[in-house]
């Protein structure tokens, strides 16, 4: 890279393309963050391992339309039309990624307790997950994929 003075490293995903989503940077470069910032948000972070730590969400993506898929071949096979469920489910969860935007200073786990209603389906599915280990073994394969991008 000479004459390169300053070496970096920057994950913009797809969706920047659309103006959508965050780039991670590090180091911290105001050049580096004006170029993606145009191409939506910019994280810049201090040190590889915060950025690997980053990283990881990456790996959540095919995971994430998973499980809209799983809900969608069931509503599906209830006799609802598969646009009109992909319609719904896509909207429902555009205003779900929205939600964090309106209580700032909460984590996530306080968002799923404030949606688990107590005694209602929310906090039925939210039990039944737990009980199975199913976010505990999303955890663990987080968990390996760190390990996976760090080489350890």
């Amino acid at each position: 890279v000479a004459p390169a003075a300053q070496v970096g490293k920057a994950l913009p995903m797809p969706m920047i393309a659309r103006r959508q989503g965050s780039t991670i940077i590090c180091p911290p470069d105001p050049i580096v963050a004006t170029f993606f910032g145009r191409l939506g948000g910019v994280i810049e972070v201090e040190d590889q391992s915060e950025f690997d730590a980053l990283s990881v969400v990456t790996a959540t993506y095919a995971g994430y339309f998973r499980y809209l898929d799983t809900i969608h071949a069931w509503v599906s096979s209830q006799g609802v039309p598969r646009d009109k469920a992909r319609d719904y489910i896509t909207s429902i969860y555009k205003a779900l990624a929205d939600a964090p935007d309106t209580a700032p200073d909460e984590d996530f786990m306080h968002l799923a307790q404030d949606y688990a209603t107590r005694g209602g389906i929310n906090e039925q599915v939210l039990r039944e997950m737990t009980e199975r280990g199913t976010f505990e073994a999303f955890a663990e394969s987080l968990e390996r994929v760190h390990r996976r991008i760090t080489g350890e």
